[in-house]
């Protein structure tokens, strides 16, 4: 708002000038040359934008010279036509930790879109706190595919993609390692407030044979950011519906050793969650334990998801829906609730796909 503001100003005052352009002389002359000296200072914000090139990526309008000082490449206009679109990639081969100075940067494997198919390596990216009150990054996997084992393992033979930062010394306060075919989900993790590192990608490629393809865009939220996520979710979905599934689900397998969070925006007059299993069947929209044709709420030591219901708070077996149920039926959560965890055994998944849900919100009553 203020940049449309300042060029309707600048525009006015050229206006102005050309009227009083009837009236030559070399006062008038003076005027005007300082009347187009204004444009030399018009300024604006480094608002989101999108770039013209395939795939309408994300970037950030800048002007022409300062988008090429931070290594960015102009695509398409912004601010009126004062300013380029300017998008931003990391793409290199793996070895030295390469850094991320810029938000709405894409991450890709090097060769993208062709894939990488050397093994051993670890691709390391540190994040950069762009500013003090940095709270979170959000990680978009636009595509992902690597190795997984089919027991679900990550690491190892398979690859490994994990995060870290500031915000903790231990593990436990980020989101697990994940592997397989993660293309269209995303991960929050949190920043802390300190130093000069906002936290790290780590894409470890295992020992295993095979192709590894990855873009994945990077934004960084403020702490006063409103998309901001809850603490502690590690994936965060607005809007009244839509669906949501485990890590790896569109590769057929559950990955091991998950525990986290899947948090819903509260939309305004709403208060409960429903959540169906989706119409797609393959891979089995909801599979975590044995039997695989029954519904279980019983689920200390088996993977599972945490749902907080009148009759129940876990979720396991081959079926969504009640203690028991031999057919898939709708869950709802209890008035307040718009949370599901998810709990996956160490060992022991193998053959187990996850869960491919949908969810709606429910008006309050």
């Amino acid at each position: 708002m203020e940049s449309s503001k300042t060029l309707w100003l600048i525009c006015s005052l050229f206006l102005i000038g050309i009227a009083a352009s009837d009236n030559v002389d070399n006062s008038t002359n003076t005027r005007q040359k300082r009347l187009f000296s204004i444009f030399n200072l018009v300024t604006f914000k480094n608002d989101p934008c999108t770039t013209t090139g395939t795939g309408d990526l994300g970037g950030t309008c800048m002007t022409s010279s300062e988008c090429t000082s931070k290594g960015g490449s102009a695509s398409g206009n912004c601010a009126a036509g004062f300013g380029v679109c300017c998008l931003f990639v990391v793409s290199e081969a793996c070895g030295s930790t390469l850094t991320i100075n810029q938000n709405c940067t894409y991450v890709r494997n090097d060769g993208y879109p062709t894939a990488d198919t050397t093994a051993g390596q670890t691709c390391t990216f540190n994040f950069s706190r762009i500013c003090d009150n940095l709270c979170q990054i959000r990680l978009d996997f636009r595509t992902l595919s690597t190795l997984v084992s089919t027991t679900g393992a990550c690491g190892t033979a398979a690859d490994a993609v994990t995060v870290s930062s500031p915000f903790s010394s231990s593990a436990n306060g980020f989101p697990p390692a994940v592997c397989g075919t993660l293309t269209g989900q995303h991960m929050y993790f949190e920043t802390g407030t300190s130093g000069t590192s906002a936290g790290t990608l780590s894409i470890a490629k295992g020992t295993g044979a095979g192709s590894r393809t990855f873009d994945i865009k990077v934004t960084y939220y403020t702490c006063d950011n409103l998309a901001k996520a809850p603490p502690g979710c590690t994936q965060y979905f607005t809007g009244q519906s839509g669906s949501f599934q485990s890590y790896n689900h569109a590769g057929g397998q559950l990955l091991t050793s998950q525990l986290y969070s899947n948090c819903f925006r509260q939309e305004p007059g709403f208060c409960r969650l429903s959540l169906t299993e989706s119409a797609t069947e393959t891979p089995d929209p909801f599979l975590l334990s044995a039997p695989p044709g029954m519904a279980e709420s019983t689920c200390a030591g088996l993977s599972h998801i945490t749902v907080m219901t009148s009759l129940a708070g876990m979720a396991c077996g081959g079926i969504l829906g009640k203690d028991g149920d031999s057919g898939p039926a709708t869950v709802t959560t209890t008035s307040g609730s718009f949370e599901v965890g998810v709990r996956s055994l160490a060992a022991g998944t193998a053959g187990i796909t996850g869960f491919n849900l949908d969810y709606e919100q429910v008006a309050c009553a």
